[in-house]
């Protein structure tokens, strides 16, 4: 008997549409390493599972790379040439891009201190406050966190110190009994000798 056909429209069942998505995805991503390897093809696969969780294979470099150089061959319309013409090209359109995102990142830069906000308009002003107020409050949050484990540990040390405080305390107070009670003994030792001597000179003369 075959294997019955499975109707293609969403599964309901939460736990056997978790299970389908599983099984499903990790043969596509299979499929996608044995293109790879067997036809030498540069393959990118990214894939959202319905919860957000992205799964992402790339065959050379990573996927970025390889979206990069499919968005350059769009912008140009595939006219690129030969395959070392088109790496060539391709190095240089990455090279250019990657300029003029340091040169967007070195603004962004410059305008989180407080520098050439004049050509921005109100909506990317607000925008930049909020990054601002939302770095600042992480900042601040740091700043508690700090705070609250050097306390916690300065107040430990503190417990530590009044400990050995006592400790010393109580060894100090059993050193002090122990010389006390060895001056009584001495004390002591010393009348009984004072007593008995006059007593036992008379007892000689006698």
């Amino acid at each position: 008997m075959g294997k019955t056909k499975m109707e293609m429209k969403r599964i309901q069942n939460p736990s056997r549409r978790q299970v389908t998505f599983s099984k499903r995805k990790n043969g596509l991503l299979k499929k996608a390493f044995e293109l790879s390897v067997l036809c030498d093809a540069e393959v990118a696969l990214i894939i959202f599972s319905e919860t957000g969780k992205i799964s992402e294979f790339a065959s050379h470099d990573d996927v970025a790379t390889i979206l990069e150089k499919y968005r350059i061959y769009t912008e140009t319309n595939g006219n690129l040439g030969s395959t070392s013409l088109q790496n060539i090209k391709f190095g240089e359109l990455r090279l250019k891009t990657l300029h003029e995102k340091m040169d967007v990142l070195k603004k962004k830069e410059k305008n989180m201190v407080g520098e050439d906000l004049e050509s921005l308009t109100m909506k990317e002003l607000q925008r930049l406050e909020k990054q601002l107020q939302t770095g600042i409050k992480r900042i601040s949050d740091r700043k508690m966190r700090i705070f609250a484990q050097s306390s916690k540990l300065l107040i430990q040390k503190v417990r530590i110190l009044e400990e050995e405080k006592i400790e010393l305390q109580t060894k100090l107070s059993a050193r002090g009994d122990s010389s006390t009670s060895a001056t009584n003994l001495d004390l002591g030792l010393s009348y009984s000798t004072m007593a008995s001597g006059p007593c036992d000179g008379n007892r000689n003369g006698d």
